[in-house]
């Protein structure tokens, strides 16, 4: 398998790291969370204008309709300048959603404004003191009059503060998983706004009694519409994490060349250059994890392939590449010493959003207690899917391949 991207997808890459880098200079992390949107309105605009809100929505709907190495690209580009835009948690994760459940006249009303980037949707999925894969405690209810009203708690919403409207999962009363539309302006809404610990914004979404309006029908199979959305998301994150941390070991290369101690250059001990050299492999073994998943992601959409377990995909990618995550964030913060604790230091904005992606779309915990409640453990990984047959083979054109 060829884990590199095509000519146009570099070209994707490269265009949106230019365009996103022009406005995202040293301490721009910084300054993007420190405002009131939570992220620089100008790359916002940059991406609307590139069609990249648009990019994993369908060209029915105004979208482009590109797939999951596309995306990868993108966030990879996003990840470099570790951009705080929410173009995968309130876009792309929600479109999936409101694709896989939404009836036509949803589908025409919902993402249109998400393609056009008019519309912030925030998936209020989590819940506090509440295990990620276990049936949501908020209840939804239809009325007698058939007013759909939903109670509970949700956190962390992410972008929940600028959202014009949120999905939220919960339980109706025949215990099954059931997915609603809320507007951010409806009765019945409390929020408690924060930060995560790599300050995107982030709150506490009370729900009382608030009316909503449910994605699909009764038949829709909401957990595993859910279930596919967040494996695809955690394939996603993998991409951000991998820019993050091609960017970070970067910064820290030019600042051992750089800072002086003894009166040489800290790249001259010996020491640390191995250091740095172990930081690369660590990036590299994680960019072609992500690469593999992705593509697998891309195989298991375009061919419609009951054989690839994409939860498991994700599962296996985000783990793998979250926990190299956690070690370049640890490594580059040790060799910039204590200046890398600080604020003002890029490259603890980079280290605190590598740990904090970890911690996204159910977390490492959760992923790890699904692999260990299958049996993926107990076989071997393939490098390409269903690699004996030669049609397989044939019919695979993405991600290089």
């Amino acid at each position: 398998m060829n884990l590199e991207l095509n000519d146009d997808q570099q070209l994707l890459l490269d265009t949106v790291d230019s365009a996103v880098g022009r406005d995202y200079p040293t301490g721009g992390r910084a300054a993007a969370t420190s405002s009131v949107l939570g992220w620089n309105a100008r790359v916002w605009t940059t991406l609307v204008e590139l069609g990249l809100t648009g990019l994993t929505i369908d060209e029915d709907h105004g979208g482009v309709g590109a797939g999951p190495a596309e995306l990868y690209a993108t966030l990879e580009a996003l990840g470099r300048h570790a951009a705080a835009e929410p173009l995968l948690d309130a876009v792309a994760l929600p479109g999936w959603l409101i694709a896989a459940l939404g009836q036509p006249d949803q589908l025409t009303g919902l993402l249109g404004p998400l393609a056009a980037g008019d519309a912030v949707v925030a998936v209020a999925h989590a819940e506090p003191t509440h295990a990620w894969d276990t049936a949501p405690t908020t209840a939804i209810t239809t009325r007698e009059d058939g007013v759909v009203t939903i109670s509970g708690v949700k956190a962390p919403v992410l972008h929940a503060d600028q959202a014009t409207s949120y999905l939220v999962t919960g339980t109706d009363a025949n215990s099954s998983m059931r997915v609603a539309l809320v507007e951010a302006g409806a009765d019945g809404i409390t929020r408690a706004d924060g930060r995560t610990g790599d300050w995107t914004h982030a709150s506490q979404v009370t729900f009382s009694d608030t009316p909503a309006t449910l994605l699909g029908d009764a038949d829709s199979d909401a957990v595993a519409a859910v279930r596919d959305a967040f494996a695809r998301a955690r394939i996603a994150a993998t991409a951000e994490a991998v820019g993050l941390m091609e960017s970070g070991l970067a910064l820290t290369v030019d600042y051992l060349k750089n800072r002086r101690q003894f009166g040489v250059p800290l790249s001259t001990f010996q020491a640390l250059v191995h250091r740095a050299a172990d930081l690369y492999a660590t990036v590299e073994l994680a960019r072609s994890m992500a690469l593999h998943a992705t593509a697998l992601a891309e195989y298991a959409g375009s061919a419609q392939r009951a054989d690839v377990d994409l939860t498991q995909v994700a599962d296996d990618a985000f783990v793998y590449v979250g926990d190299a995550a956690i070690a370049v964030a640890e490594e580059i913060i040790q060799l910039h010493g204590g200046i890398g604790m600080t604020y003002e230091s890029e490259v603890g904005h980079h280290a605190a959003r590598l740990v904090g992606l970890t911690t996204n779309h159910g977390g490492l915990a959760a992923a790890r207690r699904r692999a260990v409640a299958s049996d993926a453990v107990l076989r071997s990984p393939s490098a390409l899917v269903n690699n004996a047959d030669p049609a397989v083979v044939a019919e695979r054109d993405v991600v290089g391949v």
